[in-house]
């Protein structure tokens, strides 16, 4: 975390573009896939038609590489397709192996387009519909989609059933998107749903009276003492030399291509004196949350929360302003999915660890200054484009230099994580 690794933003000619990932799970709550959205900075001011094209033609130019270098290799890759690129052939220049070619509800199915999508599907492609909730029209591209992703928010469950029925006769796989709760999961996976998308894979269950395992509290106790301002450094440095994975975990991070290092560091003493206290703390904390389990559900979770923490606090340098220090921003990303790493309620396990009461609040989604910055980074997953860039706008913060800096903390991440 050495300020050399901070991205370059003094070059505005240079391109940098949001990457969001968004996780799609399959009936055993696995990852099976992930849609990845996109938007250049500097192309996503108005929300004028030819955006979406500029948007996908940068994905496939720039973006792909980079969001695909930090998921596994048998994952496959949803990526928006909006009409005209379709209708280029744009979709060739991207690996069919991985990519799953998203038809959006905004084309219009002319027999051009169906000529098209026909195509596609025979050099390989996976074709998905977008967005479909019954409206007619779109029995052709039907006929020929493999997977059709059903929006389930505000539809009945009476509806729903009469959807899905009807998609079962074109014996395409169905895609539950916009997935808030259980029972709506359960009755998708009843009407023989296959594939799910939504808040509720990153929103845990309340269980009440639940018993925390004592590895985690050990891990717990880790993160009371390494969140408040004081820690000994001394215990810190004991307690990674005393285990293997950690301090190779230590060395291999700070060796990496990150700190531009003229020598390799050879000990922990050593590379500890070289990150600095602040820096022994954040790159600790990282290790605890992506060490809390292995389940689909939570490694993604782990991945969130650092990339979260690593951009809010590169967004805090940026802003400069005392009443939001770049180090407190990095713990209210780092923590934002501690209820989904544990799987046991905020409320509860935020009563362990000594945090500002405004960062507290807005980790129990309550109103406080930090809930904004919080939204940002839920905003930029989702893809909620003008969202971002009103917030960006009104903090006076430069498009370019956050959009390199989200670039870079995917990279930070997947160095962390040991994803490349």
């Amino acid at each position: 975390m050495s300020d050399s690794a901070q991205p370059d933003q003094e070059h505005p000619a240079s391109k940098a573009i949001f990457v969001a990932r968004q996780p799609i799970f399959d009936a055993q709550e696995k990852v099976w896939a992930y849609e990845l959205l996109f938007r250049s900075s500097a192309q996503a001011k108005t929300a004028d038609v030819e955006e979406d094209d500029l948007a996908t033609a940068s994905v496939i130019a720039d973006g792909f590489a980079l969001a695909f270098s930090g998921m596994s290799k048998n994952k496959k890759a949803f990526i928006n397709f909006p009409q005209r690129l379709l209708l280029d052939d744009t979709v060739y220049a991207l690996p069919r192996e991985i990519c799953v070619v998203e038809v959006l509800e905004t084309i219009t199915p002319t027999l051009e387009m169906i000529t098209a999508l026909t195509s596609i599907k025979s050099h390989g492609y996976i074709l998905a519909l977008d967005d479909y909730v019954g409206q007619p029209g779109y029995e052709d591209v039907i006929r020929l989609a493999d997977i059709v992703k059903v929006d389930l928010l505000g539809m009945t469950p009476e509806r729903l059933r009469e959807v899905s029925l009807d998609l079962h006769r074109y014996g395409c796989r169905l895609l539950a998107e916009k997935v808030e709760d259980r029972a709506t999961y359960e009755l998708a996976k009843s009407l023989g749903f296959t594939l799910f998308q939504g808040f509720f894979f990153s929103r845990p269950e309340t269980m009440t009276g639940s018993k925390v395992p004592t590895p985690v509290l050990a891990k717990m106790r880790l993160l009371r003492a390494l969140s408040g301002d004081d820690f000994d450094v001394r215990e810190l440095t004991r307690i990674i030399s005393s285990d293997p994975s950690v301090s190779y975990r230590l060395l291999n991070f700070i060796n990496s291509a990150a700190f531009s290092l003229r020598a390799d560091i050879q000990s922990i003493q050593q590379a500890l004196t070289l990150l600095g206290k602040q820096q022994i703390k954040q790159w600790f904390l990282a290790v605890i949350i992506s060490d809390f389990d292995s389940t689909a559900k939570v490694q993604e979770a782990a991945y969130t929360s650092l990339q979260r923490a690593r951009y809010l606090e590169s967004m805090g340098k940026l802003y400069k302003n005392r009443m939001f220090p770049a180090e407190t921003l990095f713990l209210l990303g780092l923590f934002s999915k501690l209820d989904v790493l544990l799987s046991q309620p905020m409320d509860k396990l935020l009563r362990n660890i000594p945090l500002d009461k405004d960062v507290e609040a807005a980790l129990l989604c309550k109103p406080s200054p930090y809930w904004t910055w919080l939204s940002l980074v839920e905003d930029i997953e989702m893809g909620n484009w003008e969202d971002v860039f009103a917030f960006l706008n009104n903090h006076n913060l430069d498009q370019q230099a956050s959009a390199t800096n989200y670039a870079e903390a995917i990279s930070w991440t997947q160095t962390l994580l040991r994803l490349k």
